[in-house]
């Protein structure tokens, strides 16, 4: 499904794909700009504005690409989690419920796991490959797609079960963008975890910890 919009300034010509990730790479720069606004206590009018002229601006196109194409080429494309996550964020703020709640917290310790254990071996640690688990169907790794298939399944009645519906939609998400190929990866993995959602995992974490510690002292 290609979308072909000729002479507008903007990053329109691509696919369902590319459209996705550069939405994804926009609601990164918007999330970010409306985090500083917000520590500078910003008026929350002026933050959000800001924030959507920034989305809107970096899809114009100047000498042929555009800040979001730049930073595709720097980040490549986020995860299914990190939009959801980013999205969150962003309408979290007006109703002024950004404080991480417990399912916040689950995603994120959820998230940091994955990503101590998968990121290592990934690179070549060890002689297992989790990466190529996320290959489902892959006739090389029968055992392990079905391995993965029903943890992602436990996951997902975990979270129904505890009442976490940030978490289970970021897994069914994920897993229903996965099954229409809406990400340019054939891999699961990369619909649910990606480095830049890993770093923030391990600074929310950090930050949740620190916060549990001065609470003590």
């Amino acid at each position: 499904m290609n979308i072909q919009w000729f002479n507008l300034p903007f990053d329109v010509a691509f696919d369902v794909t590319s459209i996705i990730a550069l939405i994804g790479l926009s609601l990164l720069l918007s999330a970010s700009l409306l985090r500083i606004l917000c520590y500078f206590k910003i008026n929350i009018k002026w933050a959000y504005t800001l924030s959507a002229v920034l989305f809107c601006i970096s899809f114009v196109t100047i000498s042929g690409y555009s800040l979001v194409t730049y930073l595709r080429g720097v980040f490549n494309d986020l995860s299914i989690t990190s939009l959801f996550l980013l999205s969150y964020y962003i309408f979290s703020v007006a109703n002024h419920s950004s404080k991480e709640n417990d399912s916040n917290r689950s995603i994120f310790y959820l998230i940091a796991l994955i990503g101590i254990c998968f990121y290592p071996t990934a690179l070549g640690l060890g002689t297992i490959d989790p990466y190529s688990w996320g290959f489902i169907g892959n006739p090389d790794h029968p055992l392990s797609s079905l391995v993965f298939i029903s943890s992602l399944a436990l996951l997902m009645l975990f979270a129904f079960i505890k009442k976490h519906p940030l978490l289970l939609l970021c897994l069914v998400s994920g897993a229903l963008a996965y099954s229409l190929n809406l990400l340019a990866s054939q891999n699961i993995w990369d619909y649910y975890i990606d480095p830049l959602v890993f770093v923030y995992a391990l600074y929310a974490i950090g930050s949740i910890e620190i916060k549990k510690l001065s609470s003590l002292s």
